[in-house]
Order: structure tokens, then C-alpha cells, then sequence
């Protein structure tokens, strides 16, 4: 099996050259209810190409920002403790546009939100660049960060309407290529570093460069629902949700220990050089990217609620070998754990959007990614708390203990069945 089986049809259509004219006959029949008359609306491969440029662009211009934070703190003069209350701002700013995305996109629908929330995106990263101190940096890493969780929803939103117009799942996609992005933008960083490029025209350079090729690409997007109706203002998790919820906010909090704690583990707590951490942050990566991309065909071939309860075991698993604190061992725990995450996250965002809670896809979607937010932004905080008291080795404990949850709540989970909605077109 070659690696286009695991490519999005999207992509793979563009390197065999199908003829869009072609692909629009074929769909014809079934999508004059739901294609409007613009070009290139209704279209479900050009749309999950257009999404998972979004995706994309999401974790390059992050991760554009992650790598440069030492130069950002060096410019301004900023203390470790700054450079903290700083990301506390953008985790702040997320935790907004989450809990507020559900009904804008609902009202606005998701083409439009992504839109302007790229906008918002991008130039707060170009802001970042003109702060003169502390405040003003939070007051732009707080906008930045709203950019970003009205963005992440309102794509969410639109891979989930997508992937009904698939016979199977492709959430695992996006969020593959999310991951993707940000070893680009890490990559050109890292690049940008080393040639001496300025903070100011990195971000500047990369802000434009991909704000213009998401709305670009935007045009290709689903246009609102013509059912879509307006909803609360303030989405948080509701009692039919929670089983997604609490797989959301344990996925992430475990995902912390692969992203903000496994260099410093095994430089640390496993007795590993500096390549060996970085190692360690690859092999996590780039596990989770892969993981992703597999995560799709594996739900095709499982009932997804035993890919999750799976998925969870490889996780644990993961964690356990990391708790063996040696430096090879480790390595492979770091990169197990990767590809046991690399799923859950786009299939309870994909299970929670075809459950029938009473709220709109965006409103679900929104409702986990805000659960799980919290669990990103809680869980290093209770990781370093519990490592400063005891070990960083002690402080991963929990982290295994998640995962036995996760394999609890997987069984609790209703049973979801996919359809391809009304007025939507198979692909």
C-alpha cells in the first residue's frame, strides 16, 4: 500500500490531475440542492483541500511564534516569569474565542468566521513584533489567542460537515496536517534563526505570506448551512456531551507531557543529552502527524468507540515506558504515546458532532475543544507543580492514570452511527 492511501483525496487528486469540470458532472445530480451558484461552493474535495490548508496554517503560524519566544523575551527584557503570564494571556484569549466560537459560527457560519478569525490570527502575530513591554504583550497574545480558538472551531466545524459528505472518517486528516504545519513553521524558524532574520520580519514574512493563502483558499470552503440557527452565547460542556468532553480534556492533558515535558524529562529525569531531548520531541511529533493520518482508515476498520478505548492503551503503554527513565527506551515511549494521542482528539470531535445533543455541530465542537483546552492548559501547570514537590518521573504518574479513565469513559460513550447528511454529497 503506497503512502497516497493515506493522503487526503484532495491531494491526491490534484497530482493525478482530475479535471475539476469532470468531478463537478459527476457530483451534479446529487449536490443541486446544497451548491450554491459561486464557483467552487459545495464542492467536497475542494473543500477538504481548502480546510486542510487552514489546518495547516493554524499550527505554522503557532508554532512560528513557539519557536521565536526567546528572541521575543530577549527583545523586550523579559523575565522567565513574564514570558508565563504572557502565554497565560494567549491561553486566556483561546478559552474566550472557544467558549464563544459555538454561536458565531453558527450565526456567521464557519466560512466567514475562519475568515476574519485568520485575519485576527496572523496580524496579531505581526502585532507581536511592535509590543514595547509586558502589557502590551499580553494584550496582543490574548487577541492572538482569540484568533486562534474561533479559528480552530469554526475549521473543526467545517471538517465535520465535510467528512458527511465521506463515506468514512477524514477528521484524522486535518488534524494531521495541523500537526504538519507546525513542524513547517518550526522548521522555518529554525532557519530564520539561523540566518539572523529579525523577529519583526519573520513574523511579518509569515503572516502575510499564509493570512493570503488562507483566504485564498477560503473561497472553497462550505458556505453557511441553510438551516443554521443562532444558539447560546456561551457554549460549555452540556450533560449529553460529557463522556466527549472528558475524553477532550484527558487527551490533551496528556498531550502536554509529550510537548512541554519530554526534552526536559530525558535531559533530566532519564539522564539524556541535549540531541537525545530533541529526539525525544521528534519522535513525539512526528508519531502524532503519522498517527493522525492513520487514525481515518483505522476507525473505518473498527467501531470508533474500540479504537478509542485502543488508542488509550497504546497511550498507556506509551507512558509507562517513559517511566522507565532511559534514554532509548524513553525515546520509544515518547513516540508510542504520540501514536497512541495521534486519534482521539478528531474522533470525539467527529463522534461528538453526529450525536444528537441538541445543539449545532459548531456548539459540540466547540464544547470539547473548550473541555479539552482546559485540559492543554491545566495540564503542565499540575505537572510542574507535582515535579517541583516530588520528580518530574512522579508527576507523569497521573498522566497514566488518564489514560486507564480514558478507557473507562470509551465504554460509557453512546453509540453514534455516521450518514451522509441531507443535501450533502458523497464524495
Amino acid at each position: 500500500m503506497s503512502f497516497r492511501t493515506y493522503l487526503p483525496d484532495s491531494v491526491v487528486d490534484l497530482f493525478d490531475g482530475q479535471n475539476d469540470a469532470e468531478r463537478s458532472t459527476e457530483q451534479a445530480s446529487d449536490s443541486r440542492q446544497s451548491v450554491p451558484s459561486r464557483s467552487g461552493d459545495g464542492h467536497p474535495r475542494r473543500a477538504r483541500l481548502a480546510d486542510s490548508i487552514v489546518f495547516g496554517i493554524l499550527g505554522a503560524v503557532f508554532a512560528t511564534w513557539a519557536v521565536r519566544i526567546p528572541a521575543v523575551s530577549g527583545s523586550l527584557a523579559l523575565s522567565e516569569g513574564d514570558i508565563g503570564i504572557a502565554l497565560l494571556g494567549l491561553a486566556f484569549g483561546s478559552i474566550i474565542g472557544l467558549l464563544t466560537s459555538g454561536v458565531i459560527v453558527t450565526h456567521y457560519g464557519g466560512r466567514n468566521v475562519i475568515r476574519v478569525g485568520l485575519g485576527v490570527y496572523s496580524l496579531a502575530l505581526v502585532g507581536i513584533t511592535v509590543t514595547d513591554g509586558l502589557a502590551t504583550l499580553v494584550g496582543v497574545a490574548l487577541v492572538f489567542g482569540f484568533g486562534k480558538g474561533v479559528t480552530d472551531v469554526a475549521a473543526n466545524a467545517q471538517g465535520v460537515r465535510i467528512e458527511r459528505a465521506y463515506p468514512g472518517q477524514i477528521m484524522g486528516s486535518f488534524h494531521a496536517l495541523f500537526s504538519g504545519g507546525g513542524l513547517v513553521g518550526a522548521g522555518f524558524g529554525a532557519v530564520a534563526t539561523s540566518v539572523g532574520l529579525s523577529v519583526r520580519m519573520h513574523f511579518t514574512l509569515v503572516g502575510v505570506v499564509l493570512l493570503v493563502t488562507g483566504l485564498v483558499a477560503s473561497v472553497w470552503l462550505l458556505p453557511k448551512a441553510p438551516d443554521a440557527g443562532t444558539g447560546r452565547t456561551v457554549v460549555l460542556p452540556s450533560r449529553t456531551l460529557i463522556g466527549f468532553c472528558v475524553i477532550g480534556f484527558c487527551a490533551l492533558f496528556i498531550e502536554g507531557v509529550g510537548n512541554d515535558w519530554s526534552a526536559v524529562y530525558l535531559e533530566t529525569s532519564a539522564g539524556g543529552t541535549a540531541t537525545v531531548g530533541a529526539l525525544g520531541f521528534a519522535a513525539f511529533s512526528g508519531t502524532m502527524m503519522l498517527g493522525r493520518f492513520l487514525a481515518d482508515h483505522a476507525v473505518e476498520r473498527a467501531n470508533p468507540k474500540r479504537f478509542l478505548r485502543f488508542t488509550a492503551v497504546v497511550a498507556a503503554i506509551g507512558i509507562a515506558l517513559t517511566l522507565v527513565a532511559r534514554p532509548l527506551i524513553t525515546v520509544v515511549g515518547f513516540g508510542v504515546l504520540g501514536l497512541g494521542l495521534a486519534g482521539m482528539m478528531p474522533v470525539a470531535l467527529s463522534l461528538a458532532a453526529s450525536h444528537d445533543s441538541g445543539l449545532p455541530t459548531e456548539q459540540a465542537i466547540a464544547a470539547v475543544s473548550t473541555a479539552g483546552y482546559g485540559g492543554f492548559a491545566v495540564g503542565p501547570v499540575v505537572i510542574g507543580a507535582i515535579a517541583e514537590a516530588t520528580s518530574l518521573r512522579v508527576a507523569f504518574v497521573p498522566a497514566l492514570g488518564l489514560t486507564v479513565l480514558l478507557v473507562g469513559v470509551t465504554g460509557l460513550l453512546p453509540t453514534v452511527v455516521r450518514s451522509v447528511s441531507e443535501g450533502e454529497t458523497p464524495a
